[in-house]
């Protein structure tokens, strides 16, 4: 009995010295691309989408953008990381109650304010820092853009061209 129970204890040392020495050469945990985060987006200056509070069109804005600069990341710094904290977002047109939708005028365009840390694959700081984007194109300009239809059009536009001409300290 003896001599089982220290072959059962000899058996299960040797599994956890193979299956722990298996552990450190494992892959590290992807990363997003893209992360996006709020600071308290309910005081915005204008972030209403759908009649819906600031938690419901800042889920749908933070998708769209992921959506929108995933692949120019992965494009510009395979395996890099952007995290974009937004501190006031201004979206483009202003937001009609009666028809409930939101109307594009040259008077409004898309405004955010934000920090950012973009970090390479090996998780060094490539830029970081504080911005206020403005789009001052025309309304117009976008007009046979076949992406125009997408939600929250203008400013993911504006972001692209943002982290497209970012640049870094390389």
């Amino acid at each position: 009995m003896k001599r089982q129970t220290s072959l059962l204890m000899l058996s299960i040392r040797a599994s956890i010295l193979i299956l722990s020495s298996g552990i450190g050469s494992l892959p590290a945990a992807p990363v997003a691309p893209v992360t996006i985060q709020f600071v308290n987006p309910a005081k915005f200056t204008d972030f209403e989408f759908r009649r819906r509070d600031a938690n419901y069109t800042a889920s749908l804005f933070a998708g769209n953008v992921k959506d929108e600069l995933t692949p120019l990341m992965r494009q510009k710094y395979p395996h890099g990381s952007l995290l974009l904290r937004f501190t006031d977002i201004d979206l483009a047109g202003r937001y009609s109650s009666a028809r409930g939708v939101r109307v594009m005028t040259v008077g409004h365009p898309a405004r955010m304010s934000f920090d950012f840390l973009l970090t390479g694959a090996n998780g060094k700081v490539l830029a970081k820092g504080s911005t206020r984007l403005t789009d001052n194109s025309n309304p117009s300009s976008g007009r046979y853009d076949p992406k125009r239809s997408q939600l929250f059009y203008y400013e993911r536009r504006t972001l692209n061209r943002w982290l497209r001409t970012l640049s870094t300290s390389r």
